[in-house]
């Protein structure tokens, strides 16, 4: 430290001055310290120079710290050790990878190797082979301490791919032994180690740290541990299609069980190839109102189908539709007067199948009125429509007119004959489009207007059930053909949604009853 009086030259202080003048104390920091602040009466600080007017006794003090300079402590090679450091005689510990240290302080660094471990030598700011090492910090120092494995040494043998294989080894010119996956190797042995395919493998390539390689054999040195790796694959297998059909008036669906890929899950017909070897075993599960009936191709009989690939193969499941019973639907005319009874427009019939719906209608004779229905779940005079599920008598009562009303009917005969009410009727499919079923009517008689609905055996839960899946009402010109679309209920939308076609019976008010195929509509 120095003093500058009156802007002169820096010399040494001064012990005292006179009143007014001006001092400028430098502090100048040493080898291995740094300025850090001035305490005390300074006038002006500026950096590491404090102004003092002497206008009385004055008190200043400057402070110095010791430099602090970083340490770093590595440890590289193949074997395992740490470093420890002794800090200005204090007890040994670990060394962190990086410290800070004051100026001069003295460091022992002791190099401590791990079992099948060596210690080899000094890098960096250290040298030498000896384990200790000792630094003074005075500068930034990096050391780096080598440890080398011990032999012996251990070869470690993977495999990869989707194959497999064996290996045998050949230690120093030694004829060929499988190989011990516990045996250890003195430095600078070599091992040859030759890879095998197992049946239906064939050997790829090796990898790791062999030092030469020639076709199937891997030589390594024993210098350290060594880790090789043989791949295998699996030979390429001849594969062979599997066809599967379904036939006969029913409905069905043709399923794999088998845990092999591809699964087989068929509709109308489908085709998968299968490795040479594999079993396939195929299940049948007939749809509602169809029956299985037999296999026939590569499996026959009506059990389980297990098929095995050696050629190419096909199989044919059949399925048909389930007899449906039939019952009586019995008319029956009573009262005083005379008419007539239509069934779905026609003639009735003396059987129907069960689950057939079938619209009566009355029309009496002339001097004769319709009074009404009874029986078969049918009351009023309007047409009534009867779901055939047993034996069904309807009676029709037909009254016979007073000599009055009978004069009143033949006065209205003489009048203008209302227009004729024509009758709807429904192509035999309909296209099912978001969840809607596109009707195409065509009228004939007359204009054509009324209601309608649709009713079909569905799902709903686990019971297939006879529900009425949609309505709709329409208005039409004679002569004219228009499309109705029908909004179809959930679980009529749920069995189209698998690609199945749904048989409907359409009847109601205005329109031929008849059956109607629902299809869903094409995905583009």
């Amino acid at each position: 430290m120095g003093c500058k009086v009156e802007a002169g030259p820096l010399e040494e202080c001064e012990a005292e001055y006179a009143e007014g003048t001006n001092v400028t104390v430098v502090a100048e920091p040493e080898l291995g310290s740094e300025f850090v602040e001035w305490n005390g009466e300074c006038d002006t600080v500026v950096g590491g120079e404090c102004e003092v007017e002497m206008n009385a006794d004055k008190t200043v003090e400057v402070v110095f710290d010791l430099e602090e300079f970083e340490l770093t402590v590595e440890t590289e090679g193949t074997g395992e050790g740490i470093v420890e450091c002794q800090i200005e005689g204090g007890s040994y510990e670990p060394c962190p990878e990086a410290e800070t240290y004051p100026y001069g302080t003295e460091v022992i660094l002791y190099a401590e190797s791990e079992e099948g471990s060596e210690f080899v030598e000094w890098g960096g700011d250290c040298s030498g082979v000896e384990i200790e090492c000792e630094l003074t910090v005075e500068e930034p120092l990096g050391v780096t301490a080598t440890f080398m494995s011990e032999p012996p040494f251990a070869l470690t043998i993977e495999t990869g791919g989707t194959g497999a294989g064996e290996f045998e080894c050949e230690v120093e010119g030694e004829a060929a032994e499988p190989c011990d996956p516990e045996a250890e190797y003195e430095e600078g042995t070599v091992v040859v180690v030759i890879a095998e395919p197992n049946p239906g493998s064939e050997f790829v390539a090796w990898s790791g740290e062999c030092d030469t390689i020639v076709g199937n054999e891997c030589e390594v040195e024993m210098n350290a541990d060594k880790t090789v790796k043989a791949t295998f694959n699996l030979k390429a297998t001849p594969k062979f299609a599997l066809k599967v059909k379904k036939t006969g008036s029913g409905t069905g669906k043709v399923e794999s069980t088998s845990p092999v890929s591809p699964k087989i899950s068929c509709g109308s017909e489908c085709e998968k190839e299968f490795n040479e070897g594999t079993v396939v075993t195929l299940t049948q599960s007939a749809e509602a109102g169809s029956e299985f009936i037999e296999w026939t191709g590569a499996c026959t009989g009506s059990g389980t189908c297990e098929v095995t690939m050696s050629a190419a193969k096909e199989v044919t499941a059949k399925f048909n539709l389930k007899a449906t019973p039939k019952f009586k639907l019995t008319i029956t005319k009573a009262g005083t007067g005379s008419g007539t009874v239509t069934c779905n427009g026609g003639a009735c019939a003396a059987e129907y199948p069960e689950g057939e719906e079938v619209t009566l209608a009355a029309t009496a004779a002339s001097g004769s009125t319709f009074s009404g229905w009874s029986g078969g779940g049918c009351s009023g005079t309007a047409p009534c429509t009867v779901t055939i599920e047993e034996d069904t008598t309807v009676t029709a009562t037909f009254t016979a007119n007073s000599k009055e009303e009978t004069k009143k009917e033949e006065t209205k005969k003489e009048e203008p004959k209302p227009t004729p009410e024509g009758t709807a009727k429904a192509a035999a499919s309909a296209t099912v489009k978001s969840g809607k079923a596109e009707l195409k009517l065509t009228c004939s008689g007359g204009p054509c207007k009324g209601t309608l609905q649709l009713k079909a055996k569905v799902k709903q839960g686990k019971k297939t059930k006879n529900l009425v899946i949609g309505k709709a009402s329409f208005s039409l010109a004679e002569g004219a053909t228009a499309t109705v679309k029908v909004k179809l209920s959930g679980p009529a939308k749920q069995e189209l949604a698998k690609g199945k076609t749904i048989k409907a019976k359409l009847t109601g008010t205005g329109i031929t009853a008849s059956t109607v195929k629902l299809k869903p509509a094409k995905k583009k």
